[in-house]
């Protein structure tokens, strides 16, 4: 393969993850805790809403600690979902090439 043909191909799969980034703003997923605290991320892993089961306000009355672990958790559950997602997009549209760009992103 002669070098022109290279960067052809290298400006391909940098075009197409772009657009792959555009998509992954646009897609959701919602990591959570015991059933109690959702969070909700984009496939970028940016926060975007958290909502509480109204039982989670009295099962940590006296237990701010217990809730920001359900928060923590929750948040992590999210991001990581989200980098999953990234992977497998990039992956679709890049192959492997796309995997590890995927967990650049």
């Amino acid at each position: 393969m002669n070098l022109q043909k290279l960067l052809k191909e290298a400006q391909k799969a940098q075009k197409k993850a772009a657009e792959v980034q555009e998509r992954l703003e646009t897609m959701t997923v919602v990591g959570s805790a015991q059933g109690l605290v959702e969070v909700e991320a984009n496939g970028q892993g940016r926060i975007l809403g958290v909502r509480l089961k109204p039982e989670v306000l009295t099962t940590f009355q006296d237990d701010p600690e217990g809730l920001e672990d359900l928060l923590l958790v929750a948040i992590q559950d999210a991001q990581k979902k989200a980098q999953e997602l990234a992977e497998k997009e990039m992956a679709r549209e890049l192959g492997s090439v796309g995997q590890m760009l995927g967990k650049l992103f």
